[in-house]
């Protein structure tokens, strides 16, 4: 089905049921709302649904600024796969969801019976006064900061955290760091430590040793082992120079002599370097159970490894002075922008409440118009002292639709009709602010009747005026207000039912009301009193 919407005010009438619901769903689909596979007739096919847009040149920063093609007629597409799969394109080029939602929420407003209830909403009613306010740069820039506050507040909790835990821990690190320190360990400490105690527990054995060892090799009787090789030697000297084996064996008996001799020179400055010192072996022992106790309470089994925990240790001990010194840091930031947020917040206040006054002054003559002559809108914008995403104001929107009456929470006072033309005057109201290019109505209509939709229907025909207005109503009187009037109607086949939907010519719209206004009798009355809704 292809639907070609004009500019101005449109109508659509039809059924319960004839398939009104399907074009808006086909509407939101193009606009970037979730697919859903079970609303597809046949699954087997691919759906495609598109959307042309004729735009003026204010979009085309958006559209740059998401890396777009702008074309002052803009085409939106969705395809939907017989597998589920959704792809979106905009002028041919693929997109994601969220930047076709994005904006498409610029170009269309869709309005049902369920947003007329959000009217009720908090969220709702500060976005309508929001919208209301010139300068916008005044709220990205709050919540910019406001992102920024919470993160810091986040953070700061976080690090409190943090140092609550080391608190706990840090008696015990500190105690262990000055242990460490009072030990001053030294890297190859151990080693030497079990090398000196090994010599000074063993000296007296290794002393005696070493004498006898002397003895055997260089004694003053020439019995000793370099006493026999020199002679040895001076055999072997006078036959050396007749055969070479002689000569190599001299050789190797000349070494063997210069080298016992330089071993003898060794123990004897070893031996004379030991002392027995009974007191350093005590010393150098308890040094050493020293390091084998902290190896033991570390689990470890290297002095290196001990130094490791060591380091460890003192870095904890940083650590957790560094984090007062980090949260000390982080709360004066806090504490900066906190301040520039009540400064801002202060002002979005002052901003709310002169867009509340605008607001009530523009609204009453609408609700005027659409009979409600004695209504009061009394919006309230309330100070309070906690810093929110949306400032420090709560919001009621009051109303009362009668003379003498109080004005109360709309909530509690009311009815189905009357929040149906409040939401149809606000949603007027700001038209005259903002540019969107189509505005929907799905049935704004619930509960008004008679005189009452004409005025609703002469409403929305003036918001045409600078907007696409498309209404679906069971109204005749809201109908004849239109300048296009399309109908939504079932067509049966042997095997199915197709919806259609067609511009109705003046004689098909003159039926098609008087059919709204006799609930499906066409009667002579009914006809005159369409052409009169016509004139």
């Amino acid at each position: 089905m292809d639907i070609p919407f004009n500019k101005g005010f449109i109508a659509i009438t039809g059924e319960t049921g004839a398939g009104k619901s399907i074009m808006l769903g086909a509407l939101g689909l193009v606009l970037g709302q979730r697919a859903d596979t079970n609303v597809l007739w046949d699954k087997e096919k691919k759906c495609v649904v598109e959307a042309v847009f004729e735009l003026d040149n204010d979009f085309i920063e958006i559209f740059e600024s998401n890396d777009l093609d702008f074309s002052n007629q803009t085409i939106f597409r969705r395809e939907i796969g017989s597998n589920g799969k959704s792809r979106a394109f905009i002028n041919d080029t693929p997109v994601q969801l969220n930047i076709m939602k994005e904006l498409g929420e610029k170009l269309m407003d869709i309005h049902s019976q369920h947003n007329t209830l959000t009217l009720k909403n908090s969220s709702f009613q500060f976005s309508i006064i929001d919208s209301f306010i010139d300068s916008q740069t005044l709220f990205s820039d709050y919540r910019s900061l406001y992102s920024k506050w919470k993160n810091l507040i986040s953070e700061i909790s976080e690090l409190e955290r943090k140092e609550a835990e080391f608190q706990k821990e840090s008696s015990y690190f500190q105690f262990l760091s000055e242990e460490f320190e009072k030990a001053n360990l030294v890297i190859g400490e151990k080693e030497k430590l079990e090398t000196e105690v090994e010599l000074l527990s063993n000296a007296e054995e290794i002393k005696t040793n070493i004498l006898q060892s002397i003895n055997l090799l260089d004694n003053e009787e020439s019995f000793g082992a370099i006493n026999q090789i020199q002679q040895t030697r001076q055999l072997i000297s006078k036959v050396s120079p007749h055969h070479k084996t002689l000569q190599d064996l001299f050789s190797r008996l000349d070494s063997s002599f210069i080298e016992l001799k330089d071993i003898v020179s060794e123990f004897i400055n070893f031996n004379d370097s030991i002392v027995l010192d009974s007191q350093k072996l005590e010393d150098s022992q308890d040094r050493l159970n020293l390091i084998y106790g902290l190896e033991k309470k570390h689990f470890v089994n290297s002095l290196e490894e001990l130094l490791s925990i060591r380091d460890e240790i003192d870095e904890k001990l940083l650590v957790s002075s560094n984090l007062t010194d980090k949260i000390e840091k982080i709360k004066k930031e806090e504490q900066v922008i906190y301040h520039k947020l009540l400064i801002l917040a202060k002002e979005i206040t002052k901003n709310r409440k002169a867009s509340a006054q605008k607001i009530e002054k523009e609204i009453l003559p609408l609700l005027s118009d659409m009979g409600m002559t004695e209504a009061v809108l009394k919006i309230n914008i309330l100070e309070n002292n906690t810093l929110t995403s949306n400032g420090q104001n709560d919001i009621e929107f009051l109303f009362n639709a009668n003379r003498g009456g109080e004005a109360q929470p709309i909530s509690k006072v009311i009815s189905g009709g009357e929040l149906s033309r409040l939401m149809l005057a606000l949603k007027a109201v700001l038209s005259q602010k903002h540019s969107m290019p189509t505005i929907i109505f799905d049935e704004i209509d619930s509960g008004v009747s008679g005189d009452i939709g004409s005025k609703v229907g002469e409403i929305m025909r003036e918001m045409s005026s600078k907007h696409q207005v498309i209404a679906i109503t069971h109204l005749a009187q809201i109908a004849a207000k239109s300048e296009y009037h399309f109908k939504v109607y079932k067509n049966l086949t042997k095997d199915s039912t197709y919806s259609e939907m067609n511009l109705l010519t003046t004689e098909q719209r003159i039926n098609e009301i008087a059919s709204l206004i006799s609930n499906g009798v066409i009667s002579d009355s009914a006809l005159n009193l369409a052409k009169e809704l016509l004139d």
